[in-house]
């Protein structure tokens, strides 16, 4: 028997033996994995070619083929996946100028894997790119896995590689196999319009490159190289030579997106979970065809043609205004029957002494011009009696000095111009920064415009839409004309025959008139800027002025029939501030708690300013408003008969409309707040007008011609414009890809859609719906005052 030294020497040896074997082993098998073999395969174009490779080799590829200009070569690449790989294929493909790389299995970032990869081979990787010859790619395989992958790789001619004007092309496209194709810029056209449609719902990047390489097709990186949108069912640009490097060739490049989160509503987004799918079938139809376009002829025309239309309104305006003198020109006592028998003095003489049925001042003491002040001191509790009529009179409401609140009513303006001023400045340099944004990224899903009905100008995407507001504008200068002319004419009035303007008809303010004129032509510049890039976030610049014009044409037909109980400039505009704010925070925070929490502010402020109107200025506006109110109720008995049941005839029906308003909006949480709270506003001013000429035609008063004509003409044009403003050609409230599903084309002149027309008639309807205010109690400014209703 060995003895036991025997038997550790016999050990340690076979030991060094078996980690001698296992490290050449390791080293072997290292060796292998970091020299692997180069094998040559051989592959000719048009022939698939299969294999298998582990880390022990590298397959080689070298592909001869004939290259002509109008054709290029695609690569497909194929293998049998295993989930439990955990090393992929590595595919180079080198050209003469140029490399390119991709791996197998393809992986999104959201964890969809696709076996199967196809790519186009640039043609400018081509030495000689104008003239046929021989070329050679070379493809190389490899892989770190250890296990054997089987592979194939399809080499093809791509002869269908150019677009051609006019001529649609059809396609199908998928996420790993991105499609290009190249359009070459004839000598004589220097900008085309690329219509892009498709069948199916599958949400893809497209995107128009300069034609140079590498090819950005990848959709992480594709899709943010030149100008680039993403598309559902419809995608269109405007394209310039001028734009790109190459300025006689471009790419249009096509890559589906691995999900559709990008084409959902934005209440469905939120229910795609990103999944490690494996070869999911997403393989999308696209008709793409490219117009040569001509409507710069018609953008010209048509500029040409609405400036004449404008400038064809102020000749009218102006020749029936220098024909026919101002009513209050015409006023005098022998046109008023009550007066022929008596002269000024006798009216003076006459005049009552005493007012028992005063306004209180809400906001401070009445100073007049003539520098005495009125101090009329009336408490919460206090109420204004009914006259002898049955209805509280205007002549009862009338009892502050006439110049003191002109000078009152003419701060409107002077605030007004001042908000405008430092309101558009910072937004004109916002918007344009986006269309230099646009045009340095080429992101075109930043804005919503209509694209298949854009005419750019001045570097302006959308100029078509920014000039359709210019009736905004020249209609607001116009409107203040008009007012002008009429403050003008009163004032003449008045200093001719002071009496007879404090016995007759209405007290004439043209402050909010003034404000109105600035705020119609301020709608114009914002509603242009707001079209510069219209989006979510620059829907307030829209919306700002067409709350103030609501509130201020409310303002102005209370006025009418309350002189002396009126907001002041700063009490008003502060109103807007705070309705602006929360227009703000509704577009970025649009969610339950916001809409029932504006839904609370909304129905209290309702009922603060529903004893604010039926009490008729007596409840103070503070933070114990609540509890005045409470006592003016109680003391006129909870339940008696209403004192002015006219007021309360537009009071019930008005809350509940409100109210109705605001639960609609906690309920049913529309998408768009700032549009749900526009036509609360235009909602209560249109109420507010209907009742206003109801209860004219109760107490009988008369109605001029000419404001019937007017008021008719602003309905006319309003019913027309809402047949156009319903007609929706884009749509910030969802994703950009499904706005352009809603694209139209132009419908007037190759250069106005249906919003355009809506900016072209909406504005008509301001303007006449302002000269129906201005001129709406012209019939009864013989009518004695203390006859007039105040309603």
């Amino acid at each position: 028997m060995l003895s036991h030294s025997a038997h550790l020497y016999l050990l340690g040896i076979t030991s060094l033996i078996i980690s001698v074997n296992c490290n050449q082993f390791f080293y072997n098998s290292l060796d292998s994995t970091l020299n692997p073999d180069v094998i040559i395969r051989n592959c000719t174009i048009g022939t698939p070619c299969s294999d298998s490779i582990n880390a022990t080799s590298v397959h080689y590829y070298a592909v001869q083929y004939s290259f002509t200009p109008s054709t290029t070569v695609r690569v497909t690449t194929d293998m049998k996946y295993n989930i439990t790989q955990n090393a992929p294929i590595l595919v180079v493909v080198r050209q003469v100028l140029g490399i390119i790389s991709w791996t197998l299995p393809y992986a999104f970032s959201n964890g969809m894997i696709y076996s199967s990869v196809a790519r186009i081979l640039c043609l400018h990787n081509e030495i000689n790119r104008t003239h046929p010859h021989t070329s050679t790619i070379f493809i190389e395989i490899s892989t770190s896995n250890t296990n054997l992958i089987d592979y194939s790789i399809l080499l093809e001619n791509v002869t269908e590689y150019s677009l051609q004007a006019d001529v649609k092309t059809q396609f199908m496209v998928s996420p790993s196999k991105p499609v290009y194709y190249n359009y070459k810029f004839p000598p004589e056209i220097d900008s085309v319009f690329i219509e892009i449609q498709s069948k199916d719902d599958l949400c893809t990047s497209v995107s128009v490159q300069s034609f140079y390489c590498p090819v950005y097709d990848v959709n992480e990186i594709g899709i943010r190289q030149g100008h680039y949108q993403t598309m559902s069912r419809s995608a269109s640009f405007n394209v310039y030579s001028d734009e790109f490097i190459n300025r006689n060739d471009v790419l249009v490049v096509f890559s589906v997106k691995p999900t559709d989160a990008d084409c959902l509503y934005y209440k469905e987004s939120a229910m795609i979970q990103p999944a490690g799918v494996i070869d999911v079938q997403r393989m999308k139809n696209i008709t793409v065809t490219i117009h040569s376009t001509s409507y710069y002829n018609y953008l010209l025309i048509t500029i040409a043609l609405t400036v004449v239309l404008f400038i064809i309104i102020y000749v009218i305006a102006f020749t029936i205004m220098c024909k026919n003198i101002d009513i209050y020109d015409k006023l005098g006592p022998d046109n008023l029957p009550l007066l022929k028998q008596q002269t000024e003095r006798e009216l003076t003489e006459h005049r009552p002494s005493d007012q028992q049925n005063e306004t209180s001042e809400s906001e401070e003491n009445v100073t007049g011009s003539n520098g005495h002040q009125l101090e009329r001191q009336i408490t919460n509790v206090d109420v204004i009696e009914i006259s002898n009529r049955g209805f509280v009179t205007v002549n009862d409401l009338c009892i502050k000095d006439y110049d003191y609140l002109q000078q009152q009513f003419r701060i409107y303006p002077h605030t007004m111009l001042s908000i405008a001023i430092f309101y558009s400045l910072p937004v004109i340099q916002l918007v344009l920064q986006y269309q230099l944004n646009i045009d340095a990224i080429g992101n075109e899903d930043i804005c919503y415009f209509n694209f298949l009905c854009t005419r750019q100008l001045f570097n302006l995407t959308a100029f078509n839409n920014i000039f359709s507001n210019i009736g905004y504008c020249a209609l607001g200068l116009l409107f203040f004309i008009i007012v002008y002319r009429r403050d003008k004419a009163y004032g003449r009035f008045l200093s001719n025959y002071p009496e007879i303007g404090k016995e007759y008809g209405i007290p004439q303010h043209f402050g909010l008139f003034y404000a109105m004129a600035i705020g119609l032509l301020m709608e114009g510049i914002m509603s242009a800027c707001y079209h510069v890039c219209p989006s979510r976030q620059n829907f307030q610049f829209d919306t700002s002025f067409m709350f103030i014009i609501a509130v201020l044409s409310i303002i102005k037909i209370y006025q009418r029939r309350h002189p002396d109980i009126n907001p002041r400039s700063a009490s008003a505009f502060s109103f807007l501030a705070i309705i602006i704010f929360i227009n703000v925070i509704g577009v970025y925070f649009d969610k339950l708690w916001f809409w029932i929490t504006y839904c609370i502010i909304h129905i209290v402020t309702c009922i603060t300013f529903t004893g604010k109107i039926y009490y008729m200025g007596r409840l103070k506006l503070s933070l114990r408003v609540h509890i005045h109110l409470y006592r003016l109720v109680k003391t006129n008995g909870f339940f008696s008969r209403p004192r002015y049941l006219n007021r309360m005839g537009i009071l019930i029906p008005g809350n509940f409309i409100n109210i109705a308003f605001a639960l609609y909006g906690a309920i049913a949480q529309p998408e768009s707040f700032p549009n749900h709270l526009l036509f609360v506003f235009l909602g209560n001013l249109a109420l507010y007008l209907c009742y206003y000429i109801v209860m004219k035609k109760i107490h009988h008063e008369h109605f001029t011609l000419f404001s019937v004509a007017i008021l008719v003409l602003s309905l006319c044009f309003w019913a027309s414009s809402l047949v156009f403003f319903y007609n929706e050609v884009k749509s910030y409230e969802i994703q950009p890809a499904l706005s352009r599903t809603l694209n139209q084309r132009c419908i007037l002149l190759q250069t106005y859609d249906a919003h355009d027309v809506w900016h072209i008639l909406s504005s008509f309807g301001l303007f006449f719906s302002f000269l129906s205010i201005l001129t709406i109690d012209d019939g009864i400014r013989k009518k004695p005052r203390r006859e007039i209703a105040a309603f």
